[in-house]
């Protein structure tokens, strides 16, 4: 099973993409997390432009077509999540990648909780199935802590083993309805 890693941040250290990191490094047997890092080098959507018009495109949107499901991990900045995210989104609503594809949410702040409702509607509407049982707060924030020191504490890799499970036996019932 492929899950689609999506960070917000473009920033070097980012919380977010430790969070991913540990996932994957926690994640369960036949279950591989690929922590895609191209949404910082996707052209700015253009209704104009068409997806085939860059090779970055290209890739990123066959890389959500072919997951099984995507797990977001993603910061908020003004109150909102990043524009990185949303323009990589953008580019997704007029391709069939998205339908129907399960997604969890990884958090490392609920500082805002409202930007994780808004990211959430903004999928479903795009055709995403939430997979609300998976998604869970892995509290980081301000902690500073390197991807082992996440793996290594036990309640925060608890939190994720048990939301990585949820997400697995998820899309694997959908996988098995599909047969």
């Amino acid at each position: 099973m492929k899950v689609l890693g999506l960070s917000g941040s473009l920033r070097n250290e980012s919380t977010n993409v430790r969070l991913l990191e540990a996932a994957l490094a926690l994640s369960p047997a036949n279950f591989s997390v690929e922590i895609i890092g191209v949404l910082g080098s996707l052209p700015h959507f253009s209704p104009d432009l068409s997806v085939e018009s860059d090779r970055t495109l290209i890739q990123f949107v066959d890389a959500m077509r072919e997951c099984d499901g995507v797990l977001i991990s993603s910061p908020v900045y003004a109150g909102g999540y990043p524009g990185t995210l949303k323009n990589a989104l953008d580019w997704l609503v007029g391709t069939d990648a998205v339908i129907d594809k399960p997604f969890m949410m990884l958090s490392a702040s609920n500082r805002v909780p409202g930007v994780q409702a808004s990211l959430i509607k903004v999928l479903e509407t795009m055709g995403g199935i939430h997979v609300h049982a998976a998604s869970a707060l892995v509290p980081l924030l301000g902690k500073n802590l390197a991807v082992d020191d996440i793996v290594k504490n036990r309640a925060f890799a608890d939190t994720i083993e048990l939301s990585l499970g949820t997400f697995h036996n998820h899309v694997q019932s959908i996988r098995d309805q599909t047969r």
